[in-house]
């Protein structure tokens, strides 16, 4: 909370040609002073600046009443702000006395974003965020503040989108917005404190559109991805190919980019933080994936995929080439060859992984999440107290994986 006082300056820039100077209110907040000028003048001799009054002189009761008038006047406008100027400048809460603008205050949701996004380490990510703060500025203008993010704000952006025909690309959006509105809050309520100056969640009652063609667009069938098992590769980039993307869904779909940079194995287990989420990650290395991984082996990273390739594009985009085909590079697709026809990519890998887990094993979807290290901002306190269970997520892995494997021996029983 800021405080109030009056006084005078005596500096040689603060004294008229006359000998008087201004009295003025300094406001303190958060160690930091400024100052407010009054329309009084006195001479600087008759003010006291330890009680903040004029102590004699002609006019002293007129003017110690106005500075009375003054002090409760912004006081008045400051508690206006409740617990808003926890989080102000003694610059803004100025601005606000003298305005009684609350837009001065106002936490900016895409000055937040912009600045949160400088600290993203993931280039990726970070121009995903900015992307955002693009579309919502064509949607809204140059500011956005966090209070103006209501229900109704999600909806009428939702609509913008679908005018704009944005299909799949609007839960991207609408997902995206979240994690940052998500973040935002996290950054400036205290829940130890009790200054929530971001009380409000108005995607709870949000509905998330569904992925349209989803499964169908990124998905292998059990029938199809065990004719790709079988598949004998008819030269190095097939068989590279194929054991990356195998790899991948051994390692419950892990994302290219960890692949890529992920270090050598700790007691047995694939360890690291997701570049998507930053989140701890830590899978089993299960016979079938140490078979692959032991082929390509890293100096000093579990694959030596980083010193073959330059950068984690280079890398994703030779296995997918070789996955779905490139005519650029005049290569035929394993898929194209099985008589598959969807543009398979290593990603695949991830969305297959899940849909076998929940339909063919019966896992049921809080187990998947974590197995695919979703994050859910309803249970994020939760998280903090629980330690995780690797063994739910090994037992999970393993259950797929001896499905897929089996899935022969079932079929000639039945």
């Amino acid at each position: 909370m800021a405080t109030f006082r009056a006084l005078v300056l005596k500096g040689k820039n603060d004294t008229k040609a006359d000998g008087s100077t201004n009295i003025k209110i300094r406001i303190t907040h958060r160690q930091k002073v400024n100052y407010i000028s009054t329309d009084l003048y006195i001479n600087p001799t008759e003010m006291d600046n330890k009680t903040g009054l004029i102590k004699y002189g002609p006019n002293k009761k007129f003017v110690n009443q106005r500075i009375t008038s003054y002090l409760n006047k912004y006081q008045k406008k400051e508690i206006e702000l409740g617990d808003q100027s926890d989080y102000m400048s003694v610059a803004e809460i100025k601005k606000y006395i003298l305005t009684g603008k609350s837009s001065s205050f106002e936490i900016d949701f895409f000055e937040f974003v912009e600045e949160f996004a400088k600290s993203v380490r993931v280039k990726g990510t970070a121009d995903k965020y900015l992307s955002l703060v693009a579309s919502l500025k064509k949607f809204n203008g140059d500011k956005l503040p966090v209070s103006d993010i209501t229900l109704s704000f999600l909806f009428q952006y939702h609509d913008y989108l679908r005018s704009r025909n944005v299909r799949n690309g609007l839960i991207n959006y609408m997902t995206t917005f979240r994690a940052l509105f998500n973040k935002c809050r996290d950054y400036y309520n205290d829940e130890d404190t009790g200054r929530i100056p971001i009380p409000h969640y108005p995607f709870r009652k949000y509905k998330f559109p569904t992925r349209e063609s989803m499964a169908r667009d990124h998905v292998l069938t059990v029938d199809e991805l065990r004719l790709f098992m079988d598949y004998k590769p008819e030269n190095a980039g097939e068989e590279f190919a194929m054991d990356i993307f195998m790899l991948m869904f051994y390692l419950i779909g892990i994302e290219s980019k960890d692949l890529y940079h992920l270090n050598k194995a700790q007691k047995g287990r694939a360890v690291y933080d997701r570049y998507k989420t930053g989140r701890a990650y830590s899978i089993k290395l299960e016979p079938e994936a140490m078979e692959i991984i032991m082929k390509y082996q890293g100096d000093e990273t579990l694959l030596n995929v980083s010193a073959r390739f330059k950068h984690n594009k280079s890398f994703y985009r030779a296995v997918n080439n070789y996955l779905h085909g490139d005519t650029s590079h005049d290569i035929r697709g394993i898929f194209q060859k099985l008589g598959i026809r969807k543009p398979v990519t290593t990603k695949w890998s991830r969305h297959t992984w899940a849909t076998i887990a929940r339909n063919d094993c019966r896992i049921n979807k809080d187990d998947i999440a974590l197995c695919l290290g979703h994050e859910d901002s309803d249970n994020r306190v939760t998280d903090m107290y629980v330690k995780y269970d690797y063994s739910i997520i090994d037992e999970s892995n393993r259950k797929v994986l001896d499905f897929i494997n089996n899935l022969g021996e079932n079929d000639s029983n039945v």
